[in-house]
């Protein structure tokens, strides 16, 4: 695993295991095949993505308890681990009663990296930032990001913030490339780490990716992959729910692409915009 040093000096995993629709999408899914889930986690975490990314939204806060059932038995300081408020609770009062309860579910006493999902323009940043800034304070998350930020929201963000803002996890891959542009730049001035996610979700491979993908041996997921992989200063964050995907998303990092292949993917079709724009 390759590392990136966050501006609040922690080592970020430049590749994570994302928990979106684990456990449910919006809500819990009872029918959701939980041990699976939690397998793939283990596996993952052993192979040594120990990057985990999830959000009280997410199957409304039962991914993160799969998450705190599976990392059971590991090493805590091994890990990062990173939530997401949601918009509904931007308020101080709410923000600090969710962290408190994501910590709850995940059986864990803080948290790497606490992330404002997206922005409530019904709340001031001002208070939201404030908060986020107590958590770090109170030494319930050691860094704080923001998600579904543009590079305007990010300066706001970063201006209100004591606390290093590290991270900005937005939607990019092959086909979503808006983030590359001038947010990529913004981030790599403020020492904001760009972080992707659904890297690989609704892409179909053109022939030039395909001979691409013949000259290295390799799926066209793991050269999507590479893609993001390949540019500097990025962390990636993919749904690992199943186990057999493991090990190629971690042959992913070892795929070096030349200055012309990369440039050949960077004409890609931009087939739509960004499944959520940024704020």
């Amino acid at each position: 695993m390759r590392f990136l040093t966050t501006s609040a000096g922690f080592p970020l995993p430049v590749l994570g295991m994302g928990t979106w629709c684990f456990g449910g999408r919006t809500e819990h899914d009872p029918d959701n095949d939980d041990a699976v889930q939690i397998s793939a986690l283990q596996q993952g975490i052993e192979m040594g993505f120990t990057l985990i990314d999830t959000a009280e939204y997410y199957a409304a806060g039962f991914a993160e308890t799969l998450i705190g059932k599976a990392i059971r038995g590991f090493d805590r300081q091994k890990l990062f681990i990173t939530s997401k408020v949601w918009k509904s609770n931007a308020r101080r009062d709410d923000l600090l009663r969710a962290a408190e309860n994501t910590l709850k579910r995940l059986g864990c006493d803080y948290l790497d990296c606490y992330l404002y999902h997206h922005f409530n323009n019904e709340v001031p940043l001002e208070e939201t930032m404030a908060a986020l800034n107590e958590l770090v304070a109170q030494k319930m998350t050691r860094s704080i990001g923001v998600s579904n930020f543009s590079a305007r929201l990010l300066l706001r963000a970063a201006a209100l913030s004591s606390a290093p803002v590290v991270i900005n996890q937005v939607h990019c891959s092959l086909a979503v490339r808006e983030a590359l542009d001038d947010l990529s730049e913004v981030c790599k001035q403020h020492q904001v780490i760009l972080q992707a996610w659904r890297p690989v979700r609704d892409l179909e491979a053109t022939p030039e990716c395909l001979e691409i993908c013949k000259k290295y041996d390799i799926s066209f997921p793991q050269l999507a992959l590479a893609y993001l992989l390949n540019k500097k200063d990025i962390s990636v964050l993919t749904a690992m729910k199943n186990p057999r995907h493991l090990a190629e998303n971690m042959a992913a990092l070892e795929i070096h692409l030349t200055p012309g292949e990369m440039t050949l993917l960077e004409s890609y079709p931009l087939r739509r915009p960004c499944s959520v724009p940024l704020a």
